[in-house]
């Protein structure tokens, strides 16, 4: 009895190993997503979800949506926080 169950966990660990590596094989294939122009931080808060910084695509510190140039300047416009490090205002030409 244990016998055919420890053939049938051998058998399901090999398939698992072999999708595992055909899965690792179509993801090497696969390019890397473009780089995002500009992202828009959201942050949770009690009054739900809520923008918080706005960064450069290519700023290490950015994390959020893909959001347009135009829709980052009018959230830098709106009061939104710029990211102190790629300070995307300079890029978007926005005069304080």
């Amino acid at each position: 009895m244990f016998g055919w169950l420890e053939w049938q966990h051998a058998q399901t660990r090999e398939a698992l190993a072999r999708l595992e590596q055909e899965q690792a094989a179509v993801t090497a294939r696969r390019p890397a997503p473009p780089v995002p122009d500009w992202k828009l931080e959201i942050h949770r808060t009690g009054y739900g979800p809520r923008p918080f910084r706005v960064h450069a695509g290519h700023c290490p510190d950015g994390e959020g949506k893909e959001i347009t140039r135009q829709q980052a300047r009018q959230a830098l416009v709106d009061g939104v926080e710029e990211c102190p490090y790629c300070r995307p205002k300079s890029e978007l030409r926005i005069l304080e």
